[in-house]
């Protein structure tokens, strides 16, 4: 085949796929039901500690991944803001993985922002959470419509350490599941790094895959 022709083709499949009007599945693009939570550490905001993927079990988990470059993160904030207030008091953690530099502007948008005083811990991901949590290419192929990793997504995590519900974009689905989970969590205590989901500073952190587009947009 000319090289010109292989060109031309090969521009006419990249804008194809660039102008996919399909509505796109954000949720089937995260870690399926029933799945371990992949293995992190990352640094936490403003603390000595890490956030890690190991203290998080034994108590219902609520993991928000999510970035400040997000343009329409106000509803989910807030709805994030109530569920930890509701849930955290009865023993849930809700965990943010915020996809972002250490700098001026995460601390910014966090020091504006009602729930870091609310939520158990925010971990400082830097740009990993695509290489850890998107699932995209494993997702079965749909003809109606793409699955395509965006933030903000969210997993329920249960006590053993897998995957209970995902979603995108809002909790609201998640709030059944907590209750069952906290109804049947075993009442014994945890030691302060389970707890908090947090652990002393050492492990090795997870390394950076780039940034996730929060709203894919064919223009």
């Amino acid at each position: 085949m000319p090289v010109t022709r292989r060109f031309v083709l090969a521009l006419l499949a990249t804008s194809l796929l660039a102008c996919d009007k399909r509505p796109i599945n954000p949720t089937a693009a995260l870690p399926s039901l029933g799945t371990p939570l992949p293995a992190f550490a990352f640094p936490a905001h403003r603390g000595p500690d890490s956030v890690r993927s190991v203290a998080l079990r034994d108590t219902p988990t609520v993991l928000a991944l999510w970035s400040t470059h997000c343009p329409y993160q106000g509803p989910w904030v807030a709805a994030l803001d109530s569920l930890a207030r509701e849930y955290v008091p009865r023993g849930a953690r809700v965990v943010v993985l915020a996809d972002d530099a250490p700098g001026r502007v995460l601390d910014s948008v966090l020091m504006q922002a009602s729930w870091p005083g609310v939520v158990t811990a925010i971990g400082v991901a830097d740009g990993a959470l695509v290489r850890l949590f998107d699932r995209a290419r494993e997702a079965p192929e749909r003809a109606t419509e793409r699955v395509e990793f965006v933030l903000p997504s969210f997993l329920l995590i249960g006590p053993d350490g897998r995957v209970v519900r995902r979603a995108w974009g809002s909790t609201a689905s998640f709030r059944p599941a907590l209750d069952s989970l906290l109804r049947s969590a075993r009442d014994r205590p945890l030691s302060p790094a389970v707890q908090h989901g947090v652990a002393p500073d050492g492990a090795a952190h997870a390394s950076s895959a780039g940034p996730v587009p929060c709203r894919p947009v064919c223009k």
